[in-house]
């Protein structure tokens, strides 16, 4: 290991950081792919960073791990990645922006087509040479994006007399796959099942057909598909408290900070913005550099907690945008390690237990992890990767 990148690594675990274990987020990508079976590629989604997980270095484990292609949403992020020289195939399965679709095609980043607007727009961009790669999204009942069921056939006809574009894929979009009730998906797959029957008898099937993202794996509702776009389920989370991950996978993320200061707060005295919380005794706090502009819920206002020296110290007061004040043992000294949140092993907060106490879904929780945050990337407990977001910095240890 090189003293540089040793460095960096001291500096980083002297505040808060991100710690991201891509052995554990490899070994979630194997267990999807076992799921699925051999006969059905993986689409790995790294949109919004990874959903907090880091983008660049989740992508080339994704890879690694035997991802067929990457999924973002927005071609900024494709473009990211590329400057990031990950030159594996990259789908965005957003709505494309209209002045980006040029410089998307020159990157060979394939796009995602749900609208006239933007299949005008490919083909306006493609320029001499190139070929375009599309998958086209069905609206088959979210009501978000996508064609009509009934306008399918007529628009990859279309694009099949143009020798710019190329139609990979068709796939929906499930609404309601992580809910218990199967109707809502059950009715979506009826509806594509139509579309897909109707370009394969007119010989205009792609390539890739896809419906299941993490919920649907998760419920074995992939029949019929031969890709799947999984995100949430790679890093180790539940799609929801009604589809949820099972033992063998683990979480990707934790999150840790230090004791910056150690004091006692007084009977009676408040503390933090509003005083919104007093001792009813004399109590040892600390103060954590960690606040909502790091990601961390401001609504955690006295109930949630993080682990200092093995022990839970509450939440005492507001959430301040750099800051938290919490209750320490005794012991509890300056610069002590301290566990934001994790995967609930040491009794710190998880990702699920945040998003039950603010009433959200623990992907907000993930991806409100905010660029200032530096990440550090583990394998086997050691250190391989660090990544100053803020900034655009990363090292690996085989720079």
């Amino acid at each position: 290991m090189s003293g540089t990148f040793y460095n960096e690594i001291e500096r980083i675990r002297s505040g808060t950081h991100a710690r991201i274990d891509l052995g554990a987020y490899a070994s979630n990508i194997r267990v999807l792919r076992s799921i699925v079976g051999p006969g059905v590629a993986l689409m790995a989604v790294v949109k919004a960073d990874g959903y907090g997980h880091g983008a660049v270095e989740s992508g080339r484990v994704a890879i690694e791990a035997g991802a067929r292609m990457l999924g973002v949403a927005r071609i900024q992020e494709a473009r990211y990645l590329r400057r990031a020289e990950l030159n594996c195939q990259i789908v965005v399965i957003g709505p494309p922006t209209i002045n980006e679709i040029r410089h998307a095609i020159e990157q060979d980043i394939t796009l995602s087509i749900g609208s006239v607007q933007a299949l005008d727009g490919v083909l306006a961009n493609v320029g001499e040479g190139r070929v375009a790669t599309v998958h086209l999204e069905v609206d088959t009942g979210m009501n978000r994006y996508g064609f009509a069921p009934e306008d399918v056939v007529g628009v990859i006809d279309m694009i099949s007399g143009h020798t710019s574009v190329t139609v990979e894929g068709v796939y929906t979009h499930f609404s309601s796959a992580d809910e218990t009730d199967p109707a809502p998906t059950t009715a979506q797959i009826d509806r594509f099942r139509t579309v897909v029957d109707e370009l394969t008898a007119r010989g205009l099937r792609p390539p890739f057909v896809h419906t299941g993202n993490s919920a649907a794996v998760l419920t074995e509702r992939v029949d019929g598909t031969n890709l799947v776009r999984c995100g949430i389920a790679t890093y180790g989370l539940s799609p929801s408290d009604e589809v949820t991950v099972d033992e063998r996978f683990q979480p990707v993320m934790s999150v840790r900070s230090v004791v910056a200061r150690r004091g006692v707060l007084r009977s009676g005295e408040g503390v933090s913005y509003g005083l919104t919380y007093r001792a009813e005794e004399d109590e040892h706090v600390a103060a954590v550099p960690v606040g909502y502009a790091d990601g961390l819920p401001r609504r955690l206002r006295n109930q949630g907690w993080f682990v200092v020296d093995g022990t839970r110290a509450p939440i005492r007061g507001s959430v301040c945008m750099d800051q938290t004040v919490v209750s320490v043992p005794d012991g509890a000294r300056e610069g002590d390690e301290v566990i934001v949140l994790g995967n609930g092993s040491s009794g710190e907060m998880t990702f699920d237990s945040i998003a039950g106490m603010i009433g959200t879904v623990n992907y907000e929780v993930a991806t409100r992890v905010m660029a200032r945050v530096p990440r550090l990337y583990l394998r086997a407990g050691a250190p391989v990767a660090w990544e100053r977001v803020l900034t655009g910095e990363r090292g690996r240890i085989d720079d």
